[in-house]
């Protein structure tokens, strides 16, 4: 009974997400390349890293959600408005390139 609970335990650390967009986040789009508009000016690029294995492997998606949320907390710190992901997300690393797309 012990090992079935622990497992149990191991199987949701694996599903939490851990990284939450901030407030200021929240409003940093994530678009693709091809959404970006002329008046979009590319001001930086980030590589952003989370942990993709707790003894298993965490779900892809919650993985992805939390490389999104520290990208647009980061854009969102720099002044930007908008990510456009530039590479896969491979062993929990993805990159990102940050954008002015609002005029001030």
């Amino acid at each position: 009974m012990k090992h079935l609970i622990g497992l149990s335990a191991l199987l949701l650390l694996g599903s939490c997400v851990w990284v939450d967009v901030t407030e200021e986040g929240s409003n940093v789009r994530v678009i693709s390349q091809d959404q970006l508009g002329s008046s979009c000016t590319r001001t930086g690029r980030t590589r952003v890293e989370v942990v993709d294995r707790v003894i298993l492997e965490r779900a892809a998606s919650n993985v992805m959600l939390e490389l999104q949320a520290l990208a647009r907390n980061e854009a969102a710190e720099r002044g930007d408005d908008t990510i456009v992901a530039t590479s896969p997300v491979q062993d929990g690393e993805q990159t990102y390139d940050f954008y002015r797309c609002i005029p001030d």
